[in-house]
């Protein structure tokens, strides 16, 4: 706010010096000189505004043109800044939507998958053909639904040492 009031003081300041309204004349350049005179003025202009409210007046309250302007300035300063900042800001975004995608399966394809799990708690291995239909139904890849398989019974088999046993004597009745 600091700012946006200080560059309102800047074009006002201006304004009483060039009597050209706000917008009029916004590519002209300044000299050295120019610049040296406008900051005198500037010294000037913000003595006068702390008389102004010493003498008991109160603040200014900027008309409805002034108010548009600060507002203009608000969002040019909010663009540049967007723009210096932009690659940041795409860095981070990516970032987060990384950690979003790292992790846990959202909770209706889990379910999914749970549900198919203990439909064939004794034997939790899908076939080719039930994991494209798993695949269909998640709208996962074949490769997470396999991992989400593998890390199942990983955590199912420490658990569960009796699964573990059924599970490992039908694995050498296929293997044999």
């Amino acid at each position: 706010m600091e700012a946006v009031m200080a560059c309102w003081e800047i074009e006002q300041s201006l304004q009483s010096l060039t009597g050209v309204s706000p917008g009029e004349g916004t590519s002209a350049t300044m000299s050295d000189d120019e610049d040296d005179q406008v900051d005198s003025d500037a010294n000037l202009f913000d003595e006068g505004m702390e008389g102004h409210d010493s003498m008991g007046f109160g603040p200014l309250i900027p008309t409805e043109s002034e108010r548009s302007l600060m507002e203009r300035v608000r969002q040019e300063l909010k663009h540049e800044l967007k723009q210096g900042y932009k690659e940041k800001i795409v860095d981070i975004r990516e970032e987060i939507l990384r950690k979003r995608r790292a992790g846990k399966l959202p909770g209706d394809t889990t379910s999914v998958l749970k549900a198919w799990w203990q439909s064939h708690s004794k034997w939790p291995y899908p076939t080719e053909e039930d994991k494209a239909r798993l695949v269909q139904e998640t709208g996962l890849q074949l490769k997470q639904i396999n991992n989400w398989f593998i890390n199942q019974r990983k955590r199912n088999w420490h658990s569960n040492p009796s699964t573990s046993t059924v599970l490992k004597s039908k694995r050498k009745r296929y293997t044999n």
